[in-house]
């Protein structure tokens, strides 16, 4: 259950905090410009304007429905899967349209990987789970190569240690928390350039979850990352900055310690106060 009372500044993770500045002026990484989203004609976003920095934690809040994994799932057209769905505006990762006539979504998606909800490990071993995308991708086929790739993407998961004698093992052996942490292993295998996380800690428990708050703070010096989250205390944990998803509109995004200590707009003070949610 979310602790809806006013949510202050992590101070834990203090290397969060720290860097924020160093993030506010770089060029986007992403860039999403007048972003709608409808399904079958019934909009679930509107107009949506949002800059995503580069090596930098972003986290995406809001009541349930009002469009935050919508706008997630647009970043690497995982919405083109759904019948129905129709997206208009413009978002660029790079300055590239992400939407160009051009652009070969396989590979987009391999720069652009993503965490869901619930861990979904394929069933396979545990080094076949990490190795089938570089694999398929043709970054390394076999050998001490894909070894090395396995190996150096479950050390950044943080799973190395717990598994590294059992790599043939069944993924689906592992525990929850474990297995989320495969499924960011396998993710980082490719060598993203972004890594989009859908509630990636709603199905795990606390210990599990401070797990992989940790190990988000440790990927963003390398990574772009974009979190949903239903978590307020989450969001001023482990984000830079904060956007703020209401009725399928950006209210208002910023830093992380200004949206949840002096938002500018009501609307998200009483969502981050408890008084809407």
């Amino acid at each position: 259950m979310i602790d809806k009372t006013l949510v202050q500044p992590p101070t834990v993770l203090s290397s969060s905090e720290d860097s924020t500045s160093d993030v506010i002026d770089l060029v986007p990484k992403i860039r999403a410009s007048d972003v709608n989203v409808s399904y079958s004609g019934n909009q679930a976003i509107k107009n949506v304007n949002l800059d995503i920095k580069s090596k930098a934690v972003t986290a995406l809040i809001g009541p349930s429905g009002c469009g935050k994994t919508t706008f997630l799932r647009c970043i690497n057209r995982m919405n083109d899967l759904i019948e129905g769905c129709e997206v208009t505006g413009n978002i660029t990762l790079d300055n590239e349209d992400v939407y160009g006539a051009d652009v070969d979504v396989v590979v987009l998606r391999r720069r652009i990987g993503m965490v869901f909800q619930k861990p979904n490990p394929f069933p396979k071993s545990i080094y076949e789970n990490v190795a089938y995308g570089p694999r398929i991708h043709g970054q390394a086929a076999k050998g001490d190569e894909l070894d090395e790739i396995v190996e150096r993407s479950l050390i950044r998961a943080g799973l190395w240690d717990e598994v590294k004698n059992r790599l043939e093992a069944p993924a689906t052996g592992l525990s929850g928390g474990q297995q989320q942490r495969l499924c960011i292993a396998r993710a980082i295998a490719v060598e993203p350039d972004v890594i989009l996380m859908d509630e990636p800690c709603s199905a795990l428990d606390p210990i599990a979850t401070a797990r992989i708050e940790e190990l988000i703070d440790d990927l963003r010096t390398k990574y772009t990352i974009v979190i949903v989250t239903h978590s307020m205390q989450q969001a001023a944990r482990v984000s830079q900055r904060t956007a703020f998803f209401h009725l399928g509109e950006l209210v208002e995004e910023n830093e992380a310690k200004v949206i949840f200590t002096n938002p500018s707009d009501e609307r998200t003070r009483a969502y981050v106060t408890g008084s809407i949610g």
